[in-house]
């Protein structure tokens, strides 16, 4: 067995309360393979969310009584330039898995009063059958970074876009951190051409899926990019102002 990351989130606008009223909102789980989580973060207008977690699948709560969501999934911090984040996930003490075609429910309260939009992401792992396949011997191992082409994008505001990376033709690729930048709030969703594969199930809110130099998001397992492959990125800006965003794939690049 195998893992390879990815990423299970859900975004929601819960109705102004006082945290006793909670909504339900269901996570399908893909059917091609189990996942594994092991670390939270998320994203809110207001902060003051009440939250609980239920495995569907065998009808069990991994949660005791409603939490407050910030003792049980991280938020990143903008440094002071404003720019870029520190990425600070909730890292659970081991892994829990959720069977393949089954549902994980998120149950989310709102406490602020007002209308509250937030993201929340599960990162992880789908467990694959068979070797991984940068388990075996390589002629060498680099380090290297990719990012756009051109660097740093600008996306108008209230409009999505698309930027692409490719990969180089001499070597496979194994991500193993994100980092970036954002001069606003987006939504990302990223695919990769060559196997038709995305990394999540929902376009991810950036703040949930980059880092910094200092403070990376860290993935909890590889993600294989086979060489001469286009990752694609979906980018909605969230604000009325141009947001400049910058996204960084770090890992190794891996020669035959």
């Amino acid at each position: 067995m195998w893992q390879e990351y990815f990423s299970y989130g859900v975004s929601r606008t819960l109705r102004p309360g006082t945290g006793v009223v909670f909504e339900t909102i269901p996570i399908r789980i893909d059917s091609d393979a189990d996942f594994m989580f092991q670390k939270t973060t998320f994203v809110a207008t207001d902060d003051r969310i009440k939250i609980r977690y239920k495995d569907d699948s065998v009808g069990r709560y991994i949660v005791k009584g409603n939490l407050d969501i910030k003792t049980i999934a991280g938020r990143n911090m903008l440094v002071p330039m404003g720019l870029s984040n520190s990425f600070i996930p909730f890292v659970w003490t081991r892994p829990y898995v959720i069977s393949a075609g089954t549902n994980f429910i998120v149950e989310a309260a709102d406490f602020s009063g007002v209308a509250n939009t937030f993201h929340l992401a599960f990162h992880g792992s789908k467990v694959r059958p068979g070797q991984a396949p940068w388990n075996r011997r390589f002629r060498a191992v680099v380090p290297f970074v990719y990012t756009f082409i051109g660097g740093a994008v600008t996306i108008p505001p209230n409009l999505s876009a698309v930027f692409r990376i490719e990969t180089d033709m001499d070597s496979h690729f194994v991500v193993q951190k994100i980092t970036g930048i954002r001069s606003g709030g987006a939504l990302v969703n990223i695919s990769e051409g060559g196997r038709d594969r995305e990394w999540s199930n929902v376009p991810v809110h950036i703040d949930n899926l980059c880092g910094s130099g200092a403070f990376p998001n860290i993935l909890p397992s590889n993600r294989f990019i086979q060489r001469g492959s286009v990752i694609s990125f979906t980018i909605q800006n969230l604000t009325a102002a141009p947001n400049i965003i910058e996204i960084c794939l770090i890992g190794t690049k891996l020669y035959e």
